[in-house]
């Protein structure tokens, strides 16, 4: 096994990944995407058995394209740095938790379980294989939601029936009478991830919101103005009243120290280490 760091120059990882040849691929997804990317524009040259990804949402757009590079679709992981692995996807693509490992509870705001197909807004996990430091009920903000479904795959596991991402990873806006809006991820996907871009993020600043779009295909296909009041009038639609939206044209987005390439910064989010 040999690990690079999501921090490094991509065109480092690719000629290190050239020349490994790797017979699976585990990456965040959004590395995952750009190396998908990467492949599909012959600069990468691998035949991996299985891509894995992990630590971040994948999203249907991401996915599809890792399908196009190399010919299959992706595995997905859902895990964290406290847990290790909780759930991941088995040959039927559907994600089964690890119930022999961590016990899951969706909960609701009071910490009341809640009932398949409903989204929790926390998890709360007991790990039953950490000896040197036992997690009990401990807290993540994930949005999870479980499924009362059976898989043919065989596996006697628990389903989850989506992975819709962290708390901190919805925007609050307010409407025009001072009312909370929360804004959840899949409205920008929804309309940045068709986008000819490697890659993208929505950072709240105090002065509005920043979208950086991590190189372009052509600059002049993507129209600030234009996406601006697309997504203008998404945010509207919500009842949200709209802060000023600017487009800015990147080399890459802003990772964090472990590399991850978050797609929404909060300003007004409690956060959390990140794992």
């Amino acid at each position: 096994m040999r690990r690079f760091d999501a921090t490094q120059p991509l065109s480092e990882i690719v000629a290190g990944l050239n020349d490994w040849q790797p017979e699976n691929l585990v990456a965040y997804a959004s590395m995952a995407r750009l190396l998908a990317d990467e492949q599909l524009a012959g600069r990468l040259r691998i035949s991996p058995r299985a891509v894995m990804c992990s630590s971040e949402v994948l999203t249907p757009e991401a996915a599809t394209r890792i399908e196009r590079a190399w010919g299959a679709a992706p595995f997905n992981v859902y895990a964290a740095t406290e847990t290790a692995g909780v759930a991941s996807e088995c040959r039927n693509h559907r994600m089964h938790l690890y119930e022999d490992l961590v016990i899951t509870e969706v909960v609701d705001e009071r910490n009341q379980p809640l009932p398949p197909d409903t989204v929790g807004a926390r998890v709360l996990v007991t790990v039953l294989f950490s000896r040197t430091q036992p997690l009990i009920r401990y807290e993540m903000s994930d949005r999870l939601s479980l499924s009362a479904e059976r898989c043919g795959c065989g596996l006697p596991f628990a389903l989850l029936a989506g992975i819709t991402g962290r708390a901190e990873d919805s925007l609050t806006l307010h409407s025009p009478s001072g009312d909370e809006v929360v804004v959840h991820p899949v409205v920008f996907h929804r309309v940045l991830e068709p986008l000819p871009v490697r890659e993208w993020q929505v950072d709240e600043r105090a002065d509005g919101l920043h979208v950086l779009l991590g190189k372009p295909v052509s600059p002049q296909a993507i129209p600030p103005t234009q996406l601006a009041e697309t997504l203008t009038r998404a945010l509207r639609h919500l009842g949200a009243a709209v802060p000023p939206i600017v487009v800015e044209f990147v080399d890459a987005v802003p990772r964090t120290q472990l590399g991850k390439a978050p797609q929404i910064k909060a300003m007004r989010r409690n956060r959390r280490r990140d794992s």
